[in-house]
């Protein structure tokens, strides 16, 4: 049982998270990119039409979310690591 719990199913790997997670230059080149998209969709909230405006909110607001729940990944790693490193 206990070589099941050890051995991950496909759906179950998250191999771009291990990365970012692993890899602090991956990291920083995915906030950096993120931003950029982020900077392009606030150029949309300014000059889109009504419904342009309203997808780039919601992407901003879903970048936003995602790059949170990253950064909160990160910073639990550190904490564990601080703790038991």
């Amino acid at each position: 049982m206990a070589e099941q719990n050890d051995k991950l199913e496909e759906w179950q790997q998250y191999p771009v998270f291990q990365e970012l997670m692993t890899d602090y230059d991956k990291y920083v080149d995915l906030r950096n990119k993120c931003a950029n998209t982020c900077r392009e969709l606030d150029r949309v909230l300014k000059n889109g039409s009504s419904e342009e405006k309203e997808a780039a909110q919601k992407s901003i607001n879903a970048y936003g979310y995602a790059l949170g729940l990253l950064d909160e990944a990160i910073q639990a790693r550190d904490r564990i690591v601080e703790e038991h490193g």
